[in-house]
């Protein structure tokens, strides 16, 4: 059986806040990722804002 062996490294952990609502960003580097993590956080932000305006 073939084994793969991974390092961990720990994650960069930051904190953006963007008027009332503070953004904690952990930042974990992969190999072959399709987004950059400025494209992810942008996009979780717009999903976010995106689910305020949407009534449930």
């Amino acid at each position: 059986m073939e084994q793969t062996k991974q390092t961990t490294k720990s994650p960069v952990v930051r904190e953006y806040k963007i008027g009332d609502i503070t953004y904690i960003v952990k930042a974990v580097v992969k190999d072959g990722v399709k987004e950059d993590a400025a494209t992810k956080v942008r996009r979780l932000i717009q999903n976010d804002l995106n689910r305020e305006k949407s009534p449930v």
